[in-house]
């Protein structure tokens, strides 16, 4: 009697042993790499295991079928469109069908840090939600969009796709990124942003703008932010390369055109009077010159104190630092020639 149990018992396993064999072992059909499945919402646990056994996902509908009850997945499953790698195992599938990992048709936009409105306007107009112009020359709360530079989360978002011909309102797309600004700015900021001058959260915003574009480290723009501060306090003027090319293209942006500011030519561009020349009038400039992201942010609240008053970013990316405008030459002799 001993042997017969320890032979079903020897059976028993050498199954359970085939049947993980084939629930986990990928399976390899005739498609290259990965292919689309689609589960309608209408389809059935038994249609599904047909269709991908029919597809050569697997080679038994029977043991797919089987093992998603054993596991309470059977009603779990979510229609979409997946992708499906291959090769791929019983246990993988049930898995990704069960999880909702399906495709996503919604249109992605992203939006890099320090990208300014013209430039969103620009990505915008490229994934197909907008015409061209249309965000830059539109009007938020009877105010030129302009006004909301700064305050744009540079970020990546999901909208629904739009019927051929349409638009996304632009109302929808600003207030979408407003939005996303309160929510990823509220731990660091209280209460809401009006883009009111003087206002010291508006002047965070101003500073941080200006680092997004300056240098690339949080630790390197801590350090900036603390020669801001300290040009400010000498009434120094603040000699920024960024906020010049920014004002070169403002004329532009105010008429809801395109501009780039990084083919604006700075040298030329220096003895011509702006809001934001920052060579020519001392203290910050009117307003922000880019949308920055949470690390500039928190550089700008928390400048690096140091008696550096000049910094240069060197051709490999690095930003070197000086005390004295004669240090700040060398520097400039050495790294930038």
């Amino acid at each position: 009697m001993n042997k017969y149990y320890q032979i079903v018992a020897a059976v028993a396993l050498a199954a359970i042993f085939i049947v993980a064999v084939f629930v986990f072992l990928p399976h390899s059909s005739d498609l290259a790499g990965q292919a689309e499945f689609v589960i309608a919402d209408w389809q059935s646990l038994g249609a599904t295991a047909r269709l991908l056994a029919e597809r050569g996902f697997i080679s038994s509908r029977y043991l797919f079928v089987s093992y998603a009850i054993l596991l309470g997945k059977e009603k779990e499953f979510q229609a979409g469109r997946y992708v499906i790698p291959d090769p791929v195992s019983i246990h993988r599938l049930v898995s990704i069908f069960s999880g909702g990992e399906a495709e996503s048709n919604d249109v992605v936009v992203t939006i890099p840090e320090g990208t300014n409105i013209a430039d969103i306007d620009e990505i915008f107009a490229k994934s197909g939600l907008s015409r061209a112009g249309d965000i830059i020359s539109y009007n938020f709360k009877s105010v030129n969009l302009l006004t909301q530079e700064g305050f744009l989360f540079p970020d990546t978002y999901r909208f629904e796709p739009l019927e051929a011909g349409q638009f996304m309102p632009v109302a929808e797309i600003i207030k979408k990124m407003r939005d996303n600004f309160e929510l990823k700015t509220k731990s660091t900021f209280a209460g809401r942003f009006f883009g009111v001058s003087g206002d010291r959260s508006y002047r965070t915003i101003i500073v941080a703008s200006i680092l997004e574009k300056e240098v690339k480290t949080e630790e390197d723009m801590r350090l900036v932010a603390g020669i801001i501060e300290n040009r400010l306090e000498l009434d120094m003027p603040l000699q920024i390369d960024a906020a010049v090319t920014y004002g070169v293209c403002y004329p532009k942006f105010l008429t809801g055109k395109y501009c780039d500011v990084s083919l604006a030519n700075i040298v030329d561009n220096i003895p011509v009077d702006s809001e934001y020349n920052t060579y020519r009038r001392k203290g910050l400039p009117v307003g922000p010159i880019s949308n920055p992201g949470l690390g500039a942010i928190r550089a700008a609240l928390n400048p690096k104190a140091s008696d550096y008053l000049f910094y240069l970013s060197a051709k490999d990316g690095t930003t070197i630092f000086s005390r004295t405008a004669v240090e700040h030459e060398s520097a400039r002799q050495k790294y930038l020639k």
